[in-house]
């Protein structure tokens, strides 16, 4: 097991006594994990319950489930990390680094630093992708999945295919990420105080809704090392294979398959700005036969903030009627 490094809220360094200041109780530290990267963690509850493991979305970092930590620290171990490529985490810069397969297995590697080999993933966005990626490879380790604002794999390469609403949100941003193009590339991003992320990424409800300590940290992120998160940020996208091709069945042969078959309860918003609810209503069959989806018809992509404690009420549910063993 990789060293583990803790540090109580308080006792920091120096160079993250700003980030300290954003969480209210708890424990905060750094993980050195066996890919290679140094991960910031926030975590509540007793370490040796079954663990709860959170996977933030661009453009955001560990903080944004504060409140989901604290709603599950009775009954699990709960820990956020800070994905590669976000600040204060490790920022590697090849494209190669972002693919997400190599985010899945930075997730088991943060669990098995902290001493788990089975756990349950809740995550959003990018976070989302990552949750899946890492039910479908490691299937022995995961026991559950959460999944906001995030379709399947295959169902996100088959509505590009299929759904013209869900081709129209997809080609808004990811051509342009993936190619530098104004302003989905750091330069336009980092420009008038990171205006693109607050008023082209972020809906109206999403800003009023999030906490003021959560939009400094954010802010803090993306403007550091002069927009060094940026550019991470937009590398996932460059690593993600491209264009999408997609399947008829997510088990295409007897030695691959894409198929989640844990429980998984999905959280979709019909107003997404990056998806369209087309991708979740797609026929799937084979890809995810224990799956629950929960719509909001007028949800945005932030439902994790926006419909926060409605989504901690159905996960409670989710987690009573899939028990961890």
């Amino acid at each position: 097991m990789k060293k583990i490094t803790q540090m109580i809220v308080g006792l920091v360094s120096a160079s993250c006594l700003a980030l300290s200041m954003t969480v209210q109780a708890g424990e905060e530290g750094f993980i050195d994990i066996e890919t290679g990267q140094v991960l910031h963690y926030l975590a509540e509850g007793e370490p040796g319950k079954p663990l709860l493991l959170f996977l933030h979305g661009a453009p955001e970092r560990a903080e944004v489930w504060q409140d989901y930590l604290k709603a599950f620290s009775q009954d699990y171990y709960t820990v956020a990390y800070t994905s590669r490529g976000y600040y204060p985490s490790t920022i590697p810069t090849e494209v190669a680094d972002y693919s997400v397969t190599t985010l899945a297995a930075d997730a088991v590697a943060v669990a098995k630093a902290l001493g788990y080999e089975k756990f349950t993933v809740v995550g959003h966005d990018w976070g989302g992708a990552t949750a899946w990626r890492t039910a479908i490879n490691y299937p022995n380790n995961v026991e559950r999945a959460v999944i906001f604002a995030n379709p399947h794999p295959l169902m996100y390469a088959r509505a590009y295919h299929e759904s013209d609403k869900q081709r129209a949100l997809i080609d808004a941003y990811v051509p342009l990420a993936r190619d530098d193009i104004a302003p989905w590339s750091r330069e336009a991003t980092l420009a008038n105080n990171v205006a693109h992320f607050k008023r082209d990424v972020y809906t109206e409800e999403a800003k009023n809704r999030m906490d003021w300590s959560l939009g400094l940290a954010l802010e803090e992120m993306w403007l550091a090392n002069n927009g060094a998160s940026i550019d991470a940020i937009y590398n996932h996208y460059k690593a993600l294979d491209w264009p999408l091709t997609t399947l008829n069945t997510c088990n295409p042969a007897p030695s691959f398959s894409l198929t989640v078959s844990q429980p998984v309860l999905v959280f979709y918003g019909e107003q997404d700005r990056f998806n369209s609810g087309e991708a979740y209503r797609l026929p799937n069959n084979d890809c995810t036969p224990n799956a629950k989806y929960v719509k909001y018809k007028k949800g945005d992509h932030w439902i994790h903030q926006t419909r926060k404690y409605n989504a901690i009420k159905h996960m409670k549910t989710f987690f009573s009627k899939n028990p961890a063993h």
